[in-house]
């Protein structure tokens, strides 16, 4: 059988449709890891930042409760 300059064409034509389809679905994959890695950062971020500043929430209540009332200002004092 000899193969005619149309079949090539199609042949072609369907080797090429695909290796797109498969550098397409790498792209989406590449596309999703870096999304979730994203994502991951991003929670990471937010968790640390929470730690932070409930940290330093509570080095303020605890500098707050081990204050001398003398060194408070006169604003702060109770009952002033």
């Amino acid at each position: 059988m000899v193969t005619t300059p149309i079949e090539i064409a199609q042949a072609a034509t369907a080797t090429t449709a695909t290796l797109l389809k498969w550098q397409k679905s790498m792209e989406e994959r590449a596309t999703f890891r870096q999304n979730m890695d994203q994502s991951r950062r991003d929670s990471s971020s937010r968790d640390l930042l929470k730690r932070l500043r409930q940290r330093h929430r509570d080095d303020m209540a605890e500098s707050s409760e081990n204050a001398n009332p003398s060194t408070v200002p006169i604003s702060q004092r109770a009952g002033s």
